[in-house]
């Protein structure tokens, strides 16, 4: 088992548990502002939270996509890159908010209320922009204790000033303030989390700064239209429908999306390896989406099966049989089937950026934004809240099937239609579980579904060995840098240990000849080292060798001590490799001797 499969699984298991326990705090949280604003408050702060959140695609621009992609697949200076995207960020944030709020005031002409509250709700803008700036530190490192801290007490500080406003009777607009609340406190753990992991100043480097943005430009694309496809249905509902539609829609969206957690950070935690392997070797980047496959099936399956027949019980218990619960039964059965698709869409859009297929992703996502609309205008008046959850289906399913077909060109399998065929005898287990114990309390049935679904997943073997492993290595106490440096001491294959926490330096040559800059790392075509350490840039100081020039190290293999050679010529094209262990994978660095 190796440390990267642990810390990948370790990071999907801190994140998922962080969130799934700070869950019951968000359906609480959820059931006191439905039962406090009513079907018509609730319907102005969910209008109003969608309408925000409409400009969230441009809080990350996809920059943290294309950082990862550097540093992970081009070895590119992770500090400067995380540097330039803060103060870069830092500096729009404030515009996007005012934009925002006079955007809201213009469309919501004459609603006063409706106006203030989604005024309130842009200020949120600010914090989620520059706590983005700080995610690729996690996702390169693959460490999310801080990223998952963040997770759960935000939910717990939202708890507790949504039970204030209540109790008190403080009105719509403080239960509109309660909703940034998570994006504030994540900001501050995960600054605070990034400098533990790097060291991180504002880096100010305008013509680096626009060669990333140009580069990012098909994914901020990207994401415009992901926002647009997800939050172009409520607002659609808004235009169509009714406040008690679009306050049940909104309500089955915050119960059922909030389990996309789970492909969230498994899509995170996979990102960096899926660019490297992509970058360095094919057999293995195919081998990662497949592995993705299988796990995002096994997770999300369930969801499916175990959320349509409990839908309804979970909108009364959260909104209240006769209040906003009545509208969102409905919708929350489709929401249930389109969370279990988005698990294969994460994987697949993954896989899709690291083969630098931005412009089909961007077609695929344009013509996909586009059913979506038509698809909603025309089903809505006769469907409600209903058509939202279809379309979601519909377009979610097509947007797979063409994204995987695109994948098969780079090397990658089929979507394992054979692996889903196994999983449907845990799926009917489940039901059979849920349907013995469906007139207990709502947890019973919950746990009794979930627990039957993994106990049959392992009868027919769907849970193989090597997942099974990773999953027990991540929930192991040891720490990963520990790991990390055994797996260095005994393996000689893993070549010269690194400090596990240094900086990722991977000199290399781009075979496109595009994308690389001054803020990645690249070696020229023959460069003469000086003599010493102390001469050596920042960046290269940061590989240690552990073995000096001419002694014999514990290992099967022999290495030199490539700092101490008087005078030495790097050639990218030269005879010699040395392999170097750096975050656990391998940096390759060329070099031939001169005499």
């Amino acid at each position: 088992m190796s440390t990267r499969s642990t810390a990948i699984a370790r990071g999907v298991a801190i994140q998922v548990l962080a969130k799934f326990s700070a869950l019951p705090l968000s359906m609480v949280t959820l059931g006191i502002a439905t039962r406090y604003l009513g079907e018509g408050g609730y319907g102005v702060l969910a209008a109003a939270v969608v309408f925000a959140q409409s400009f969230e695609a441009f809080t990350e621009l996809g920059l943290g996509t294309i950082i990862v992609r550097r540093v992970a697949g081009h070895g590119g200076n992770l500090e400067r890159l995380v540097g330039m995207n803060i103060s870069f960020s830092t500096m729009y944030a404030v515009p996007l908010a005012i934009i925002a709020a006079i955007a809201g005031f213009g469309v919501y002409w004459g609603d006063v209320e409706q106006q203030a509250a989604v005024g309130v709700l842009a200020v949120g803008l600010i914090f989620t922009t520059i706590s983005s700036c700080y995610e690729p530190v996690f996702d390169v490192k693959v460490r999310y204790s801080s990223a998952a801290s963040a997770e759960f007490f935000s939910r717990v500080l939202t708890l507790s000033a949504a039970a204030s406003v209540a109790y008190f009777d403080w009105g719509l607009l403080a239960m509109c303030a309660v909703q940034i609340i998570p994006q504030a406190l994540r900001l501050v753990i995960q600054w605070w989390g990034a400098r533990r992991l790097a060291q991180l100043t504002w880096v100010v480097d305008w013509p680096q700064m626009w060669k990333l943005l140009k580069e990012a430009f098909p994914l901020t694309i990207i994401s415009i239209i992901a926002v647009l496809y997800w939050r172009a249905d409520g607002l659609l509902l808004s235009i169509l429908g009714t406040s008690e539609q679009i306050g049940g829609y909104y309500a089955a969206l915050q119960i059922a999306f909030t389990l996309t957690l789970i492909s969230q950070v498994f899509e995170r935690s996979v990102l960096s390896t899926i660019n490297e392997t992509y970058n360095s070797d094919r057999a293995r980047f195919a081998r990662a989406v497949d592995q993705g496959y299988r796990f995002l099936l096994l997770m999300g399956f369930p969801i499916a099966v175990i959320g349509w027949p409990l839908a309804q019980r979970m909108a009364d218990l959260v909104g209240g049989s006769n209040g906003v619960g009545a509208f969102a039964g409905p919708p929350l059965q489709f929401f249930f089937i389109a969370v279990a698709m988005t698990f294969l869409s994460a994987i697949v859009s993954d896989g899709l950026i690291a083969a630098h297929e931005q412009r089909y992703l961007t077609t695929m996502s344009t013509i996909n934004l586009g059913i979506n609309i038509v698809g909603n205008i025309i089903l809505i008046p006769h469907l409600g809240a209903v058509a939202c959850g279809i379309m979601l289906i519909v377009t979610e399913t097509i947007g797979v099937l063409a994204s995987q077909w695109r994948l098969r060109r780079h090397g990658v399998h089929p979507l394992p239609f054979g692996y889903l065929a196994r999983l449907v005898p845990a799926g009917l287990l489940a039901l059979g579980a849920i349907w013995l114990t469906y007139d207990l309390p709502l947890l019973i049935p919950l746990a009794a579904g979930g627990i039957a679904y993994f106990v049959g997943a392992l009868l027919v073997g769907a849970i193989p060995p090597a997942m099974r492993n990773a999953l027990l290595g991540a929930l192991r106490p040891k720490s990963l840098d520990r790991m990390e440096a055994e797996a260095a001491a005994e393996n000689a294959d893993d070549g010269i240990g690194v400090a596990p926490s240094a900086p990722t330096v991977e000199p290399r040559i781009d075979p496109a000849g595009v994308g690389l800059d001054a803020a990645t790392t690249v070696l020229p075509g023959m460069a003469r080292v000086p003599e010493g350490r102390d001469a050596l840039d920042a960046e290269t100081a940061q590989m240690r060798p552990t073995v000096a020039a001419g002694t014999r190290s514990v290992g099967r293999r022999d290495f030199a001590d490539i700092t101490d050679v008087p005078t030495m010529e790097l050639e990218l094209a030269a005879l010699q490799t040395i392999r170097m262990r750096q975050q656990g994978k391998f940096v390759e660095m060329r070099v031939i001797r001169k005499g």
